[in-house]
């Protein structure tokens, strides 16, 4: 068998959300103060607009064989990564192995200069975890089987982006979701620098109120989303050391190490960050130094499934736990799938966007007693669900 190509195509469907519309998280360029954030608020809005039924788009990657068998990943977001994958990588793998994954991915890798981090990586990722889909579909077998694995049942935290961080609105929603059966939840905070101590204020008082609703012994985490600085960082922690949160994630932005180590030195809180570093090079430069406690890799980001596993041991070598950040579900549970829960504790199940981007497939994860099933579906368990996909175009970039 060998590979033919990458084919990139979008389907729609028909799709209402079940989640109200909120607020957005901090950001990096808040620190100017009053930046246009509305197409930010829009794109929430419309994900989050429970009493609208919509066409909502998503794309999605595959690597196709001579054999007629396909590796797929998605949905997709970002243009620039599947123009990358299609123009760049596709001449890479084509009349390669499929099976030699491992082997396709370092030659990706080695095929443009500027490939170790940013889009160029982002495309590398989406092919490789459609190649683990592929190997799975050509073996018969699901890919955490292939890796390895054996824990068919996860426990998921359940990230709010996007919800209301008004204290009883957020109260009332955390009331929900632990209704659900989910043991822990990650909040988002709003307010930065730029907002102040009466910002300072507002963040605690979410904290607070939800450390109260959900009780002493329930599981939060916070999100930042690199919106801080090194001083306004300082100041949260402290007041966060009696709400107890496993983790602060992102407070400052990812190549600030030196920012970091300062902050880590002051800090009592654990904090936690991954998602924006690439492959186990960089993430080895934070491991060495301490700095986290949770690292957060995204395989739709790092660099695949492949690279994931690279980063969860060495996770396991510092006795840092992994987590991996939650942008795609089906490569994140795979991955957790094959390590010790004692190092991958947890898979991150974003809310809002995993119930958007589930819509497309049959199989839905996410179970109602609260935790995270992978089946014994060959390959990732991406099975469209057709009798929904009202329409689907193959995207031509040349």
């Amino acid at each position: 068998m060998k590979i033919t190509g990458i084919k990139i195509y979008r389907h729609t469907i028909r799709y209402k959300s079940v989640f109200p519309g909120g607020e957005r998280s901090v950001a990096p360029r808040d620190i100017y103060g009053g930046f246009d954030a509305s197409s930010w608020v829009r794109m929430i809005e419309e994900k989050l607009d429970e009493a609208t039924e919509r066409d909502t788009e998503a794309m999605f990657l595959f690597v196709t064989t001579d054999e007629g068998i396909t590796g797929v990943h998605g949905p997709i977001e970002y243009r620039a990564e599947l123009l990358t994958a299609a123009e760049t990588l596709a001449p890479v793998i084509e009349g390669r192995d499929p099976l030699d994954n491992r082997m396709l991915w370092d030659m990706m890798l080695r095929c443009e200069r500027h490939a170790r981090s940013g889009i160029t990586l982002m495309a590398i990722g989406a092919v490789d975890i459609a190649l683990w889909d592929l190997k799975g579909k050509i073996l018969g077998k699901p890919v955490y089987k292939l890796i390895g694995g054996g824990r068919e049942k996860l426990r998921p935290y359940a990230s709010a982006l996007g919800f209301s961080v008004e204290p009883r609105q957020a109260a009332k929603q955390a009331i929900s979701i632990k209704r659900m059966g989910i043991g822990a939840q990650k909040w988002f905070f709003r307010h930065g620098p730029d907002d102040g101590p009466a910002g300072i204020e507002k963040n605690l008082e979410l904290a607070y109120s939800l450390r109260e609703t959900l009780g002493d012994d329930y599981t939060l985490m916070f999100d930042c989303w690199m919106g801080w600085t090194v001083p306004y960082a300082e100041t949260m922690l402290r007041g966060l050391e009696r709400v107890r949160p496993m983790w602060v994630e992102e407070a400052l932005r990812p190549h600030y190490i030196e920012a970091w180590k300062l902050l880590k030195s002051s800090a009592s809180v654990p904090l936690s960050a991954g998602e924006h570093l690439y492959t186990r090079f960089e993430v080895n430069a934070y491991l060495r130094e301490g700095i986290f406690s949770v690292m957060q890799s995204d395989p739709d980001w790092c660099g695949g499934i492949t690279e994931a596993l690279r980063i969860a041991d060495l996770c396991e070598l510092y006795g840092t736990l992994f987590i991996p950040h939650g942008h795609s579900l089906h490569p994140a549970m795979h991955v957790v799938a094959s390590m010790p829960p004692d190092v991958c504790p947890y898979v991150e199940y974003l809310l809002s966007s995993m119930h958007r981007k589930s819509s497309f497939f049959k199989a839905k994860p996410l179970s109602k007693d609260g935790y995270l099933y992978l089946g014994e579906e060959p390959g990732l368990g991406y099975e469209f669900d057709m009798e929904r996909i009202t329409r689907t175009v193959e995207i031509k970039f040349t």
